[in-house]
């Protein structure tokens, strides 16, 4: 942490000029020695000089006169000499910014009005953070910054992002492009328009989507636009995607009391899981689903919303388990977790990655 630096005063001694039968003298309040204009030093009185100077008028009039005092008040100053000029640590008004803090801030401080720097301090900086990435079995985030240097990363705000477990890749959408994401290099490998991947949903509003590997190598893959959930299989033979079916969204299991509000706009994004090996489904599938007899989760969904998580049982009865608050469901409880209001794409492929959206 640096301090700030000192600040200069340089303390100017007042003066006073005093008439002296056509010769200046310079009184000085500090050494109490006078010194007149032509060099020679005399000796002073010892007193302090003010810097005022006392005149009586004894002008003689035809009637009695007061003798009157005049004020005269030396016009130096004394003050803080601009630190700006003499010991600038920076330029005023300048940014800088620090290391990484909190899950997408910079540390960063300004330079104030005498050119010193302010403390640092935590400010969000969304701009910089590409994705966060939870691997498995860690309680901890990883946190990645933007590569300017990556070509076929996403420009656009990521809308959804689907799950290509078998291959290890991830689809990023946007409103208008796709992008193939490696995680086993954690690169972006290719771009495109989003249009010639699903042209199905081409001008449609696209909310959300996800992609579930239940028969590997292929992969079930569900976009939400406009008013349709959109049905796609991912063919591992063909490396394409193929269309299968357009129905309304998004049916009766979104629909209970503990579905979204709305499975539109009130899901960030979400992503699904066969089994549960992290134990993140804290609810009973037998007594959601009114099995008989106990059974351990199958699979899940989550659907990501504003301020709640909701999860989702796959194999037995597809209804949502009761909605978690944000930050007490894990594992966007563990540190380094994304904010709320930043996911745009969720996809679990060799770990949990999160897209930043806004």
């Amino acid at each position: 942490m640096r301090s700030s630096a000192a600040l200069l005063l340089l303390v100017a001694p007042p003066l006073a000029c005093f008439a002296d039968a056509g010769t200046d003298t310079v009184a000085s309040s500090i050494s109490g020695v006078s010194q007149d204009a032509t060099g020679t030093t005399g000796a002073g009185t010892g007193e302090p000089t003010s810097g005022t100077t006392q005149t009586t008028d004894t002008t003689t009039t035809d009637t009695p006169t007061t003798p009157t005092t005049t004020a005269t008040t030396d016009a130096t100053t004394t003050g803080a000499v601009d630190n700006c000029e003499l010991a600038p640590e920076c330029a005023a008004g300048t940014i800088e910014d620090g290391g990484a803090c909190d899950s997408c801030g910079l540390l960063r401080r300004t330079c104030l009005p005498d050119c010193t720097w302010s403390e640092q301090t935590c400010e969000p900086a969304p701009e910089t953070c590409e994705y966060w990435l939870l691997a498995p079995s860690k309680q901890q985030w990883q946190r990645v910054p933007v590569d300017p240097n990556a070509a076929f990363a996403p420009k656009g705000t990521v809308l959804t992002a689907i799950a290509l477990e078998p291959q290890q890749q991830i689809y990023v959408l946007t409103v208008d492009s796709y992008h193939v994401f490696s995680t086993t290099t954690k690169t972006w490998t290719a771009a495109g328009t989003r249009d010639d991947l699903f042209p199905q949903i081409a001008g449609q509003p696209l909310f959300h989507g996800s992609g579930l590997a239940d028969k590997p190598p292929d992969v079930i893959v569900t976009l939400v636009a406009g008013t349709e959930a959109f049905l796609y299989t991912y063919v591992a033979d063909s490396k394409s995607f193929q269309f299968d079916a357009q129905v309304p969204c998004c049916g009766e299991d979104w629909a209970g009391p503990n579905a979204p509000p709305n499975p539109l706009a009130a899901v960030r994004d979400g992503w699904g899981r066969i089994g549960d090996p992290d134990g993140w489904i804290a609810s009973d599938p037998q007594a959601l689903c009114s099995l008989d007899q106990p059974t351990p989760v199958y699979g899940y969904s989550i659907a990501i919303g504003d301020g709640f998580v909701y999860p989702q049982d796959i194999g037995y009865c597809f209804d949502f388990y009761a909605p978690v608050p944000f930050a007490q469901f894990p594992p966007f409880s563990y540190p380094g977790a994304p904010a709320n209001n930043l996911i745009g794409g969720a996809a679990w492929v060799d770990g949990l990655y999160i897209f930043r959206g806004e």
